[in-house]
């Protein structure tokens, strides 16, 4: 990507973010029903500039159902971009990304439930609030392997968090998602470029972001794998192991025809 063109991509980023803060914040205040909806037209922009292609099958996203728990494998910052673009739902994310300046700064605008990984007696009760709004109709996506990867696989699920799917009253449907970094400038990735593209190791969240608008285009296949009922499950455990067998399956898959 030539200097010039990451220079006016920059801009526009710039633009859209001081466009869009006050404006969620408008909508914030006010209550309405944009202030759910405004973020999933924020991601499409930034989607749109960064010239990122989400491949997906239309008939597996979701749209009937509400109060979903979306389970999905970590593997960049723009995770939460393409997932931000397709679903109407709050993230759920650890504490420190709402110190990371800017973008801290927009999580918490976009509402997204945070939690204290290093307070471990407050699991139950972050299982409980989520579990609460789950079953107000409010939708939530977790990263449940607490951190991101090379993109290449993944790494074990944390279950704790996973608890808030489980209820005696009534069920909670889940929907396990692979994400993928297949492609390129349209071209196959292998495994050194969809590691280069990743947020891992000590890179800062910045230079991360960097190297990826520096990549060229990007395609990301995002896998929805069917929509389960908590009640198919015995306990956080076993449901657990479905999901990082469903997306990995999904994952493994999408880089061998990629």
């Amino acid at each position: 990507m030539s200097i010039l063109r990451l220079i006016f991509i920059l801009f526009i980023l710039i633009f859209i973010i001081a466009v869009s803060i006050p404006t969620q914040i408008l909508f914030n205040i006010a209550g309405f029903k944009l202030k759910k909806l405004y973020p999933l037209f924020f991601y499409k922009m930034i989607k749109i500039v960064l010239g990122i292609k989400i491949n997906f099958d239309k008939a597996k996203l979701n749209k009937k159902y509400n109060g979903v728990l979306y389970i999905a494998n970590h593997v960049s910052w723009f995770d939460i971009i393409c997932l931000g673009t397709l679903l109407n739902a709050r993230f759920i994310a650890k504490k420190e990304v709402s110190k990371m300046g800017i973008f801290g700064f927009l999580a918490l605008l976009s509402n997204t439930f945070f939690i204290d990984n290093e307070k471990k007696n407050k699991i139950i009760e972050y299982n409980h609030l989520i579990r609460k709004k789950l079953k107000e109709g409010e939708n939530f996506i977790i990263f449940p392997e607490g951190t991101t990867t090379n993109g290449n696989g993944i790494i074990n699920f944390k279950s704790s968090m996973l608890e808030c799917a489980f209820d005696d009253k009534r069920q909670i449907n889940i929907q396990p998602i692979s994400i993928c970094y297949s492609k390129l400038n349209n071209i196959p990735m292998g495994i050194y470029l969809r590691r280069n593209i990743a947020w891992v190791g000590d890179i800062s969240m910045v230079a991360a972001m960097a190297n990826f608008l520096r990549s060229g285009r990007i395609t990301v296949d995002i896998i929805f794998h069917e929509i389960m009922s908590s009640n198919n499950f015995k306990n956080r455990k076993e449901l657990t192991v479905y999901c990082e067998n469903q997306i990995l399956s999904g994952l493994n898959k999408t880089i061998k025809i990629s």
